[in-house]
């Protein structure tokens, strides 16, 4: 027999209603349900259900095998029509069956559906279900008996009398009050050792946790149509399913198995009933085919303060799973939808599809990246996560500077753990001088002693590890001179080329103790260097030769005021491969494809312009700032990640400007022209001072590349007040909380 679907639920429970009024015969109630479901149902099983209407208002329960959602139905459908005296004889004879059946997930439903609608219970029953439903001990009929004795006996044992007994206390109060009232007699410990050594504060503890569960609130469904309306109709979701461009065999078996397991489900749950991967479904449904029907009736996001731009809320609204749902997330169909799918017979995909896992986009899977780093309680500025990337892609060497506390050492971290990549933190020392303490040295007994990296590279060079992302966090990186202990990685990155389809560099030069462990030991084409750096009077500054070799992304922007409004998806990892961060290009002009070279050559022409104004203080750039610039805006062209003028602001914060400082009058000439390029003209407030125009003008005006444009009126206005700019200029925007915005 095929699934008991809803609607085969919703005719059992009209007819079963009708028999029980004597409406209609059973018989007659049973061919009836038999000729519209010939494949869902048995006769047998067709008479049971239709007789489960009357059973239930009699508060009867029964050891035949039944359907959980189809009890829960009745159930509600009973409560919601009857009112609480037939609902709670229904609830009760429902729990029955559960507790003989040991079905912990019924119980759990049950338990608060019967809060919800403030049914009065038969207390025992009640707690006797939910002790046999708990996950973490399993609690034998006996021990069960003596704790249910212990609150029943606690007023005569205690010789005390309360309000109502114990096991009809549902409120958190209530019952907080009677504990705390027996916990202070004095002959509470006596009785307590007496009967049972300790059933009854054993039992006091249970109940509370009891009426905590009956309690908790469950947690809504986000978003609200008032928040993330689509506006498609089931006629035009009708359209989609039909027109055979719109879904792929992917999509249509991912769908149907969403339907059939009743609209609601996390990707966990169907992975288990239906076969594929989690991020099968994650991958047809909440990206994929979210995104191209986002495309099809140009859709906005549904935006998250928090979380970012989110495309899955086109097809579902979604909420945190609770403890007895396998997975994180639950999705649950628009109406909409589940109407179309069910008027256009989608269960016959069922038994349709590819197997593989979908092949994400980039931006597909920086989507997916997002909303694993807000799950975890982080949030990012702007496109910050898309530039990290593009960063890393370009050259696997970055480097994140900003206030202590912002979040750059979490942000390796949860990318890292985001995309499936190993993840190694090394805290640099002060003491730090020289590459050894990195790749190792050789004591005064001719050992060779490894240095805080070394064994890491190693392992990510192996053969098995190669299409592994290996991300190496040196924290705090400039407590120490970084030209002084990294001096051999900085340099060896430049020697990177190409050599049997692979990425490689020249070797690492060990002693040779080391050969014997170690061999020929390069830096791998899976390994990225993220440095993060706080920028205080306790660091060294860095060196050109750093800064050149390094995109250095500054944290500037701290979000204080948490939103607890929102359901925040409890998002899975994926499983990238090292494809995902390698590298396109090393040399640019044998790596730059013929149709990029106008792209190319426009970014040149612009950067020229710039390294003209940069020359009058000798700050200009060289081939390899160019090169690593045009391989960033390259990488950005082919994913389509940011605006084009966006990903030039973002170089020029962190490949020009970090480079300047000083104190001489051609500095501030210097400013006052790239701020003209980034921003335009300042003038027009003769009495103000330039970083005052310049602020003016940034509030007021349209920038081309605005980021830049702010952060050159900081470093104006430092120049102005000390006498002296540099790029570290220390600066935390802290957003107010909403009530106070203007």
């Amino acid at each position: 027999m095929g699934k008991m679907t809803q609607e085969l639920i919703v005719d059992l429970y009209i007819r079963g209603k009708a028999v029980h009024k004597e409406e209609i015969s059973l018989k007659r109630a049973t061919e009836e349900i038999l000729n519209m479901y010939p494949d869902n149902i048995h006769e047998s099983s067709a008479q049971f259900y239709l007789s489960l209407y009357s059973d239930l208002i009699k508060g009867k329960g029964s050891t035949w095998n039944q359907n959980s959602d189809l009890l829960i139905y009745y159930v509600r459908h009973i409560i919601e029509e009857n009112g609480k005296s037939d609902g709670t004889k229904a609830y009760e004879g429902a729990l029955k069956f559960a507790k003989a059946k040991s079905r912990k997930s019924l119980i759990a439903s049950l338990e608060k559906l019967a809060a919800e609608f403030e049914l009065s219970l038969n207390g025992r029953l009640s707690f006797e279900a939910w002790l046999n439903m708990l996950p973490e001990k399993k609690y034998s009929e006996s021990t069960i008996y003596r704790y249910v004795r212990a609150l029943e006996k606690a007023e005569e044992w205690l010789g005390v009398q309360f309000t109502k007994p114990i096991l009809d206390v549902t409120g958190i109060e209530e019952f907080s009050d009677i504990d705390n009232h027996i916990k202070i007699l004095p002959n509470y410990e006596e009785i307590n050792q007496q009967h049972g050594h300790g059933d009854l504060s054993a039992a006091l503890t249970l109940y509370k946790k009891y009426v905590e569960f009956l309690n908790q609130e469950e947690e809504a469904w986000w978003p609200s149509l008032d928040e993330y309306n689509p506006e498609i109709s089931k006629e035009q979701w009708l359209e989609l399913l039909k027109d055979g461009k719109t879904f792929t065999d992917n999509s249509y078996f991912a769908i149907a198995a969403m339907y059939d397991f009743g609209g609601t489900a996390t990707c966990r749950q169907l992975e288990e009933k239906y076969g594929r991967t989690s991020d099968f479904y994650r991958a047809s449904l909440g990206v994929q085919l979210a995104s191209k029907i986002k495309n099809i009736f140009d859709l906005p996001y549904c935006v998250s303060e928090k979380d970012g731009n989110k495309v899955w809320p086109i097809l579902f609204q979604g909420r945190n799973a609770s403890g007895d749902e396998p997975g994180n997330f639950v999705w649950r169909l628009r109406p909409e939808l589940f109407e179309a799918l069910k008027e256009f017979g989608i269960e016959r995909y069922l038994e349709e599809g590819e197997e593989e896992v979908p092949e994400l986009s980039i931006k597909e899977s920086m989507e997916l990246i997002k909303e694993y780093i807000a799950s975890k309680g982080f949030s990012y500025d702007g496109e910050l996560i898309e530039n990290f990337y593009l960063s890393l892609k370009s050259k696997p060497f970055v480097i994140l500077a900003g206030t202590s506390g912002t979040g750059k050492t979490r942000l390796v971290r949860l990318f890292a753990e985001a995309i499936g990549a190993n993840y190694k933190l090394v805290s640099v020392r002060p003491d730090w001088s020289d590459s050894s303490d990195l790749f190792g040295h050789v004591n005064l007994k001719g050992e060779f002693v490894p240095g805080a990296i070394i064994d890491y590279i190693h392992e990510a060079a192996k053969p098995e590890n190669i299409n592994i992302p290996y991300f190496l966090c040196l924290d705090e990186m400039n407590l120490a001179r970084v030209e002084y202990y990294l001096s051999d990685f900085l340099s060896i990155i430049e020697t990177r080329h190409r050599e049997d389809g692979r990425v490689v560099t020249d070797e690492i030069i060990l002693d040779k103790a080391a050969s014997v462990t170690y061999g020929k030991v390069i830096f791998p084409e899976n390994l990225y260097v993220i440095g993060t750096v706080n920028m205080d009077e306790t660091t060294f500054p860095f060196s050109k030769k750093v800064l050149d070799r390094a995109n250095t992304i500054e944290f500037s922007y701290v979000d204080l005021v948490p939103d607890f409004s929102e359901a925040l998806e409890a998002a899975e990892a994926q499983n990238c491969k090292n494809d995902f961060l390698k590298t396109d290009y090393i040399t640019l002009m044998s790596d730059t494809a013929t149709e990029d070279r106008q792209f190319v050559s426009d970014i040149c022409l612009e950067l020229q312009e710039i390294n003209e104004i940069l020359q009058r203080a000798q700050a200009h750039i060289g081939y390899r700032v160019r090169d690593e610039i045009v391989f960033y805006m390259l990488n950005n062209k082919k994913e389509e990640l940011l605006d084009t003028n966006l990903a030039f602001d973002n170089e020029i914060m962190q490949k020009i400007l970090p480079r300047i400082q000083g104190s001489s009058a051609s500095i501030k000439d210097m400013l006052c022209e790239l701020f003209k390029k980034c921003a335009g003209d300042y003038t027009g407030l003769s009495q103000a001072s330039v970083s005052e125009q310049m602020q003016v003008y940034v509030e007021t005006k349209d920038c081309k590349y605005k980021k830049s444009a702010e952060k050159i009126c900081y470093m104006m206005r430092r120049f102005e007040e000390d006498g002296f700019t540099s790029y570290s200029v220390s600066y935390t925007h802290l957003t107010l909380p909403t009530i106070l915005r203007v």
